[in-house]
């Protein structure tokens, strides 16, 4: 279960009380970190419901349903993480992420750019654009996501070379 970048939303600590949206969203996170996915959703779900302006359930919303196999679902959640947060890398990832899975490789691409133009060593965008690249047959482009990945996440630049290169 991947989760937001940090479990607790930029703007925490709080200077006010946590309200139920505040709850709704520990509770999906406590869920998902148990492996229980679908009370994850229905926690995150509600936690929208109550504050549906809340990028990062929104977000992991998205992450859970993409978990749970429910792509489409994952898409329009990572949209509305990124209507309520423009900037929010880590959705526009999720995004790209979503789209590859359900096939739409060209707006996967688009998605993972715009996670690196916000947040350039987001190893995980360059992977998912790399391997976009590789579904549309573009391999000469994937080979130089790969050179970029190679200096951010070893890992995930030798999973890209095998895809490369099977």
């Amino acid at each position: 279960f991947v989760l937001c970048m940090a479990v607790f939303p930029a703007s925490w600590p709080q200077e006010k009380p946590f309200d139920d949206a505040d709850v709704q969203y520990l509770l999906g996170v406590s869920y998902g970190l148990q492996g229980r996915l679908n009370e994850a959703a229905e926690a995150f779900e509600q936690t929208v419901r109550i504050r549906p302006d809340y990028a990062e359930a929104h977000y992991n919303l998205g992450v859970t349903y993409g978990e749970l196999g429910r792509w489409n679902e994952a898409v329009q959640s990572h949209k509305q993480a990124i209507r309520v947060k423009p900037d929010y890398a880590e959705a526009h990832y999720g995004l790209g992420r979503a789209y590859g899975a359900v096939g739409r490789w060209n707006e996967a691409i688009e998605a993972c750019k715009q996670a690196i133009r916000i947040k350039p060593d987001l190893a995980e965008a360059h992977f998912v654009l790399g391997v976009a690249y590789l579904a549309l047959g573009d391999s000469g482009s994937a080979l130089q996501v790969y050179k970029v990945l190679k200096n951010l996440d070893g890992e995930y630049a030798n999973k890209l070379f095998n895809l490369i290169y099977k």
